[in-house]
Order: structure tokens, then sequence, then C-alpha cells
């Protein structure tokens, strides 16, 4: 794979789009987008701010397509804290709507009983 398929590659994976990732490593979009679309090839100093401003992409894959895209599979990692995010979200909502259906029934509990105290 091409280091200009690679480049496209890393933005897709990692959420972002051609704006966002020249901002991200420092450069001007037009720089990543000649580069995405195969007009221009990335210089050394595009790759190093690459390198620099994003950590966790692996050197050797970016640079000679080798191994894995990520270090320490931070992919994975985020993913999980994505999916954890979400459950404590949900969690969150549920204890919120339960709180609110108890507030509900402890209204129909009371009115039940003054209804019944007015027989």
């Amino acid at each position: 794979m091409e280091i200009n398929l690679r480049i496209n590659k890393l933005i897709e994976d990692l959420g972002y789009n051609k704006s966002s990732f020249a901002a991200k490593v420092g450069v001007s979009q037009p720089i990543i987008t000649h580069i995405t679309n195969g007009r221009n090839n990335p210089g050394l100093e595009v790759i190093q701010k690459i390198l620099s401003n994003i950590p966790e992409i692996n050197p050797d894959w970016l640079i000679m397509g080798r191994g894995e895209m990520l270090l320490n599979n931070y992919l994975k990692q985020k993913m999980i804290s994505d999916i954890s995010s979400d459950v404590n979200n949900s969690l969150i909502k549920l204890e919120e709507e339960v709180k609110f259906l108890r507030n509900k029934v402890e209204i129909l509990n009371s009115l039940l009983v003054e209804n019944r105290e007015g027989e």
C-alpha cells in the first residue's frame, strides 16, 4: 500500500476528515488533500508532523507499510473507552427514568389512598 493510501486509511480509521487531520498535525488542508489524492507524496516535514502530533501511529507502518498502523492497540483501547462511556451514559439515563417512574408510582399511590379515604 502506498503512503498516500496509508494516510487516507489513517484519517478514516482515527475518525478525522482531511481538514481536522490537517489541523491536528499542523499543516494546511490543501497539503493533506494533495497527499491523499495522490497528487503529491508527503515530505519529511509532513511525516514528522504526523508522527509528532499523533504519537500512537507506528512510524514503521506510516513510512514503510510494515506492522500495525497503531502502537499499543490504540484503536481497541479507544473503542473500549467509547463503549464504556456509552454504557455509563445509558446507565445515567436509566437511573433518571427509574427515579421518574418511582415518583409517578408515589403520586398514583397517594391518589389511590385519597380515593379510598373519600369513599
